[in-house]
């Protein structure tokens, strides 16, 4: 009974930790996916304005490569965020046209970027490679012809160091919801497998001594106890029947 009590202490353990784990990861992830999302859309919120801006300056005659004010912009709205790490623009070709950043200036597109402009086309494009991780949009002229893109870089490190301290609380919060679960569920199951060891125990003693009541245990207060009274006083009958059925036989061999 004792082996079958720890089995059963394990059993119990193991169920609340694989409950408590599975609702833990989800949070994780779940909480994961959410802090993306919203950085993305806060990074498309940012480009909009800037592309609003560039459709003004298109709107009054000028060139998209010669928009004076547009390098001052840019800063201005990355200096907004400081999830930005810059701001980059460049024409349907992948030539880069405007940039925070004086030594990107020189640089070529990632080839990442323009990999997932091909497959949305003018839609909305994310990108999560390292350094060159970006949100962009696409810019259009006021013909809604696509004249160049807009790509935000962000870092996938700050993200991440954010995601990992949630996740860590959430680790040490269901431990602690793990311990309290597993130590109230193995305290419920003890006592009920006390209480069933000590039933079958009266009933062993019952079987053993034919008598269903012992000193300290009263066998008819159990579940088994009404059950055992009547077949205890079924077999003393039938063996009382059993005796003068002999007896009777006996007195006729005898005659």
């Amino acid at each position: 009974m004792e082996s079958t009590k720890r089995r059963m202490i394990l059993v119990a353990v193991l169920v609340c930790g694989f409950a408590v784990g599975m609702a833990g990861l989800l949070n994780y992830f779940k909480y994961r996916s959410t802090a993306e999302r919203l950085v993305h859309e806060r990074l498309l919120v940012t480009g909009q304005a800037i592309e609003n801006t560039i459709q003004s300056s298109l709107g009054l005659g000028l060139q998209f490569s010669d928009i004076g004010t547009l390098p001052a912009t840019l800063e201005r709205e990355r200096a907004t965020d400081d999830m930005i790490l810059g701001i980059d623009v460049f024409d349907t070709s992948g030539a880069l046209l405007y940039s925070t950043d004086r030594q990107r200036s020189t640089r070529s597109v990632p080839s990442v970027w323009m990999e997932a402009i091909k497959k949305v086309g003018n839609k909305d494009w994310f990108v999560g490679d390292g350094a060159d991780s970006a949100a962009g949009i696409s810019v259009q002229n006021n013909f809604g012809l696509t004249i160049g893109y807009l790509a935000l870089r962000y870092s996938d490190a700050r993200l991440d160091s954010a995601v990992y301290a949630v996740g860590r609380e959430l680790a040490l919060i269901a431990l602690a919801v793990f311990l309290v679960a597993a130590t109230l569920a193995s305290l419920a199951l003890i006592r009920v497998m006390n209480g069933l060891t000590r039933d079958v125990q009266a009933v062993k003693t019952a079987l053993r001594t034919g008598d269903p009541v012992r000193s300290g245990s009263d066998a008819r207060s159990g579940p088994f106890g009404q059950t055992l009274q009547r077949f205890f006083d079924t077999v003393r009958s039938a063996e009382g029947q059993m005796a003068e059925l002999r007896g009777q036989l006996t007195r006729g061999d005898k005659a």
